[in-house]
């Protein structure tokens, strides 16, 4: 009994520290009209699947047909980076090239408030085609400022490979993105997907918390002392 709200204490200290996700997008449940493969024109901005978090796209080539779009797609998936073991389906921009408006330089943002996290990392699936984005730049921002390129990813090859950033620049930025810029497709129905994205990190405790386990701490010393 005199150790019970101490070692209580020190328990839920661990529980914050514990790493959570942030935010997760799996593409698992489209519903997805007559079972194709198009994304509706209003599937976006989306919600993360798990945690909070908004996933847009911007600069792409909108063209479609009553209402799906013709070059922004739902493939396979995998479960490689999965959190829930499903593969499911994926996100994919086509290169839509021939049609006036191409898919080169189409983006992907992936948005949240980090101001309540530390430790961020973001993980991602991929894969694409031979005639698919071959130059992808992988940016993070503060709002409208960017904080530095995470990476400049070349043609992605024919299996689904994870690749994972340090992402600590966004610890505490409440408008924090990232951002996916596609470059380099060659054909229209050349492509990149992604899959399982998640953003990783460490709650901070609120500062109720923090003075519940310092008074947590306190008493069970004094009830030793007693």
């Amino acid at each position: 009994m005199k150790s019970f709200v101490f070692v209580g204490a020190l328990a839920a200290l661990a529980g914050i520290a514990q790493g959570d996700v942030v935010a997760n997008w799996g593409w698992n449940d489209q519903g997805l009209p007559g079972g194709g493969f198009g994304f509706q024109t209003s599937d976006f901005p989306q919600g993360a699947d798990v945690g909070s978090g908004e996933f847009s796209i911007f600069d792409f080539n909108s063209d479609n047909t009553d209402g799906v779009y013709n070059w922004v797609q739902s493939f396979s998936g995998t479960t490689t980076g999965s959190i829930d073991g499903v593969s499911g389906g994926s996100f994919a921009f086509q290169g839509a090239t021939g049609q006036g408006v191409t898919n080169n330089g189409a983006q992907a943002v992936f948005s949240f408030d980090g101001s309540l996290w530390t430790d961020l990392t973001f993980d991602f699936a991929r894969r694409g085609t031979s005639t698919g984005f071959n130059n992808v730049t992988v940016e993070m921002f503060d709002g409208t400022s960017s904080l530095g390129v995470l990476g400049v990813l070349g043609a992605a090859g024919s299996s689904w490979e994870l690749t994972s950033y340090d992402i600590s620049a966004l610890n505490g930025v409440a408008d924090a993105n990232i951002v996916f810029t596609f470059d380099g497709a060659t054909s229209d129905t050349g492509n990149n997907r992604l899959d399982n994205v998640t953003i990783n990190g460490t709650a901070i405790p609120a500062p109720g918390s923090v003075a519940l386990i310092a008074l947590g701490g306190l008493v069970g010393t004094r009830r030793r002392r007693a």
